[in-house]
């Protein structure tokens, strides 16, 4: 990309980081609804959304001064029982703590936010074992790290200022997130809540260039509750064990996204569509021909892009709710049954999946008396775009991906998932692998 470009680019992301800090409304109540800590610290622990409560008053008392924390733990012990590279059984775990501090509920700056969001994981996974090329364990993959399962003390994954100049606009700064912004009611996540594997977390064409964390700035429009419209420009390193200052000289990405719920009849239902432009940065053009001896390789690109889309929708619904769904938490939020689908596109030229699609059923509560129970069943088919020579010997043209889950609440804040998943690798030396699991989540 020629310097000119580049810089006008680096004067958009000053733009929006510069309007991010600036913007101001009239004082508010406070942007963060308060969660109903109250009622759980009057409940014994068994019955409490958050298994350590109210702390006595304290934890509703720092809401309404504006702050909120929430910690969750994971651990996750999975199999490979069937083919793949290699069989075995690992075991990981993986915390997460969450700390808002809402700046217009404590009266410091109107409209004004601040989320951070520190992690730590431990362990090993059978993502290797497994013998393909996308994960099957997210929530053991991410954050990343330079060497496969690298145990993680603690890193700082988000540090993100939002401010609200109205309640239909914002604009937000600073180190945030990627995985899960392919939200969906029934798939989505991060791999410790719903699916555990990433063809049905998120669009599987991403993979070449989104990070798990990154700095960047964007604009958030929302023109009514439950329709978001958003622009943000970041780097397409991954920034999750640094702070990522240095990342934007090594490749940008532009991402719009368009989400919108519905109801059908009575029914809930909703879809998300995105386009992302990544620049700046050499991607193999697999289009190109091989260059011979003495420099045997490929030519390349400084662009790539990839589009996806995804939809759900509840077939019945117990019972009746107000308001949006929050298709941001990972989590099946109404007692019913519904279908979801996704679907990816990409740049065939420099992306080694053209194309995937992956859909399925999800469901809450579907038994009687045990209403908090989630399941979701999922196929995912993956396309391979047109390698050259020789890299067309080793890879499949195509995979598929299989895998369903069995969520059983034993409390409110606490859950054991049964997974299995049937995971056909793209690379043609590896065979078909059967994995089983077991995941184990605590919400503090």
């Amino acid at each position: 990309m020629q310097t000119k470009s580049r810089s006008a680019l680096r004067r958009s992301l000053a733009i929006l980081i510069g309007a991010s800090l600036l913007a101001r409304v009239a004082p508010a109540q406070g942007i963060l609804p308060i969660p109903d800590y109250a009622a759980d610290g009057a409940r014994p622990w068994s019955l409490r959304e958050h298994i350590t409560g109210d702390w006595a008053g304290h934890r509703t008392s720092l809401a309404q001064e504006g702050f909120q924390f929430g910690l969750s733990y994971s651990q996750l012990t999975q199999s490979v029982v069937d083919g793949g590279k290699d069989s075995d059984t690992a075991w990981g775990s993986r915390v997460q703590a969450q700390m808002q501090f809402d700046l217009d509920r404590m009266g410091a700056v109107p409209g004004g936010l601040v989320t951070v969001k520190v992690e730590s994981r431990f362990g090993s996974s059978v993502n290797g074992a497994s013998g393909g090329l996308l994960p099957v364990a997210d929530m053991m993959y991410f954050p990343i790290t330079d060497e496969r399962d690298e145990d993680i003390a603690a890193t700082v994954t988000e540090v993100l200022y939002t401010q609200f100049v109205s309640k239909e606009l914002a604009f937000y700064a600073g180190k945030f997130t990627i995985l899960g912004g392919d939200a969906n009611e029934f798939a989505g996540g991060d791999g410790t809540t719903q699916f555990l594997g990433h063809p049905f977390t998120s669009a599987s064409v991403t993979s070449l260039f989104n990070p798990y964390s990154t700095i960047g700035a964007g604009v958030l429009v929302l023109p009514e509750p439950g329709t978001t419209f958003s622009m943000s420009l970041y780097a397409s390193q991954d920034s999750s064990t640094t702070i990522g200052a240095d990342t934007l000289d090594e490749g940008l990405v532009w991402a719009t996204a368009f989400a919108t719920q519905y109801e059908l009849g009575s029914l809930p239902g909703g879809f998300r569509a995105t386009y992302q432009y990544a620049f700046d940065r050499e991607f193999a053009d697999l289009s190109g021909r091989l260059i011979l001896p003495p420099g045997l390789g490929l030519n390349t690109r400084d662009d790539s892009w990839c589009g996806f889309v995804n939809a759900w929708q509840y077939l019945s619904v117990e019972g009746t709710g107000s308001g949006p769904i929050d298709v941001n938490n990972g989590r099946t939020d109404r007692e019913g049954l519904g279908l979801f689908a996704r679907a990816g596109f990409a740049d065939a030229g420099t992306n080694p999946i053209e194309w995937t699609v992956s859909g399925g059923v999800g469901a809450k509560g579907l038994f009687e008396g045990r209403d908090l129970d989630t399941l979701g069943v999922g196929y995912a088919f993956s396309e391979t775009s047109s390698l050259p020579i020789p890299a067309g010997f080793f890879v499949n043209d195509s995979a598929n991906r299989f895998e369903a889950f069995y969520d059983l609440a034993l409390t409110p804040g606490a859950e054991l998932t049964f997974d299995v998943q049937v995971s056909d690798s793209l690379l043609k030396n590896q065979t078909t692998a059967t994995l089983l699991g077991v995941r184990l989540r605590l919400q503090f």
